[in-house]
């Protein structure tokens, strides 16, 4: 039986998730960034998609902050720090708890929710200036599927961030958090060299989704391509629950 890496079904939703992710780090700070797991863990592992994802966002992190490091708001970062840092520490050890089944459900659970977490505005808008709140969440989901982004998304609009501030911040905290994610992984025997080599080859799609959100910032508001990665994450988040549901049935 071939491996699913060797199909071109992989490396075709590979391409995709990276680069939409790339342009989506650089261009929207992460909003639609969750996009990549959910449609790689159709076809490989959760754990092993989070790991290959990783070194991806590393390098993605560093183009970012090289872009918008003059735009950074110090006083937002240190203020999301020690709630994101509990937040990693708590999904570091639900790592190594949760069956492959079990995230497959949060993984489509979360994606479905964060996939129209704006028709949920209203209801978030008590809480959007909480920080421990939403550093904490955003901690969790990074480090379980690397799904930071919207938990942070929601908290910057109620903090009003102008655009580049916004880019600059999201960029140099999500920097932070995925160099401090490689702990728990590590911790959890996640790392393959088999892996590692996958992510090498993506890092090109990733180099060429940075540079294209950086050119969209400039020119759209990026509500036509939120709405699209949107979609996406609603189908693959309702794909993954099935998958979830069925490995229970089956095991």
């Amino acid at each position: 039986m071939a491996s699913p890496f060797d199909t071109p079904l992989f490396w075709a939703l590979a391409v995709l998730g990276v680069i939409l992710t790339g342009i989506s780090k650089s261009g929207f700070a992460g909003g639609a960034g969750v996009l990549a797991i959910p449609l790689l863990a159709l076809v490989i592992p959760l754990p092993a998609a989070t790991v290959i994802m990783l070194p991806v966002l590393l390098f993605m992190d560093v183009r970012a902050i090289h872009l918008y490091r003059k735009q950074v708001s110090w006083v937002e970062l240190r203020r999301l720090a020690p709630s994101v840092l509990a937040g990693i520490i708590i999904g570091g050890i639900l790592l190594g708890k949760l069956s492959a089944n079990a995230l497959a459900l949060i993984t489509g659970l979360v994606s479905v929710l964060f996939a129209s977490w704006q028709n949920l505005s209203g209801w978030l808008k008590r809480f959007q200036q909480a920080s421990w709140f939403w550093g904490s969440v955003s901690g969790i989901t990074s480090t379980l599927i690397h799904a930071g982004g919207p938990p942070i998304s929601v908290y910057f609009l109620g903090r009003e961030l102008e655009k580049l501030k916004w880019l600059g911040t999201a960029a140099m905290l999500f920097g932070l958090m995925n160099l401090t994610k490689v702990i728990p992984y590590q911790m959890n025997g996640f790392w393959e060299k088999h892996l590692f080599f996958v992510s090498l080859w993506l890092l090109p799609a990733a180099w060429i989704g940075i540079q294209l959100g950086y050119i969209i910032q400039k020119h759209f508001d990026g509500a036509t391509f939120i709405k699209i990665c949107r979609v996406l994450l609603l189908v693959s988040g309702c794909l993954l629950i099935g998958k979830g549901i069925m490995g229970y049935v089956v095991t």
